[in-house]
């Protein structure tokens, strides 16, 4: 028996998300699909987290089983030989039956690409939220900061999540612009549904200037979604680094 890591890029458009759902195309079936076509054995593959339908990874993380050893370097060449060509195993190694892809994770780090600009690129269509109005990037720049430390993040997840406990510590929220491009950074250990799209959405109404950042400590307070900003569009979204 051996166990293996992996790390994979993707592109999550043409993807229902990461999770393995009923009659629909996902990372995560198609990831377990090849690894029994390439081993001719049944596994199951854990991911360090889910991403939404159109969401993207820089780095995402897996583990999986197999009964007989093959060497890593095969495996990760055989894999991508019989994954869509969207979907990339960039590293693969033999690890100790204790590691857990998702339980192990310390730190995530996500980023939201915004292009702020009249005309978008076809080449960064699907791969960016475009937004034609002008934003109040310095206001966003500084209500970001906002979101550092502990909260209760009931009011950006989303309104359908079970959870229980919807406290995060949030290590690095910050915004930087390059021309017309402007993307959110922001690190955490664990994230709930839908609540870095929820936190963007929050700071897109501050830079169009309909929220203020003193809003956002009011919309902690009231652990009501409704007073937070909509959701922001899934393209935007990349998982970018998990930290062990």
């Amino acid at each position: 028996m051996a166990k293996y890591k992996v790390s994979l890029q993707y592109a999550g458009t043409r993807y229902a998300g990461w999770q393995i759902q009923k009659n629909l195309t996902t990372i995560q079936g198609l990831l377990k699909q090849a690894v029994e076509t390439v081993s001719g054995e049944r596994t199951n593959v854990v991911g360090a987290g889910r991403t939404d339908a159109g969401v993207h990874a820089l780095e995402q993380v897996a583990h999986f089983r197999l009964e007989k050893r093959i060497l890593p370097k095969h495996l990760a060449r055989a894999l991508n030989g019989v994954l869509p060509w969207d979907i990339r195993v960039l590293k693969l190694s033999e690890v100790a039956e204790q590691f857990h892809a998702q339980r192990d994770a310390l730190r995530k780090r996500y980023e939201y690409r915004i292009y702020n600009g009249p005309v978008l690129s076809p080449f960064r269509y699907g791969f960016v939220y475009h937004c034609l109005r002008k934003l109040d990037v310095a206001a966003m720049q500084h209500a970001c900061r906002f979101f550092e430390g502990v909260h209760d993040f009931s009011a950006f997840t989303a309104s359908s999540s079970k959870v229980e406990n919807k406290k995060r510590k949030i290590f690095l929220s910050r915004i930087k612009k390059k021309g017309h491009a402007v993307s959110y950074l922001v690190e955490a250990q664990g994230f709930l549904h839908h609540m870095v799209r929820n936190m963007v959405g929050t700071l897109l109404e501050v830079g169009r200037g309909r929220l203020s950042a003193d809003d956002i400590h009011a919309i902690f307070r009231s652990h009501d979604r409704r007073l937070a900003g909509p959701t922001a569009p899934p393209q935007g979204l990349y998982l970018v680094k998990i930290w062990y």
